[in-house]
């Protein structure tokens, strides 16, 4: 475990501090939990962005071939009206 200095807002600091005094677990601790918990919830997001993200061979080429008819030829874009 690595040591990181935060500001926190006084109000956050003060219900830590009364949460602490009913259930004894330690503020430091509180905010570790809800650190780890958004990062694991931020790794989740991070691996579907990076699937999104992934470039593919053929994505390099589309737009590759100029028609001159000034028309959209990205068919594969609505190739899903076809089957409706």
């Amino acid at each position: 475990m690595n040591r990181y200095q935060i500001y926190l807002h006084p109000q956050s600091v003060n219900i830590l501090d009364d949460f602490e005094s009913l259930t004894n677990i330690s503020r430091s601790q509180l905010i570790r939990e809800s650190i780890d918990r958004l990062a694991l919830q931020l790794s989740g997001f991070l691996t579907v962005q990076r699937k999104k993200n992934k470039q593919f061979l053929f994505d390099s080429l589309v737009g590759f071939i100029d028609t001159g008819l000034n028309k959209k030829t990205n068919y594969a874009d609505t190739v899903d009206d076809i089957y409706r």
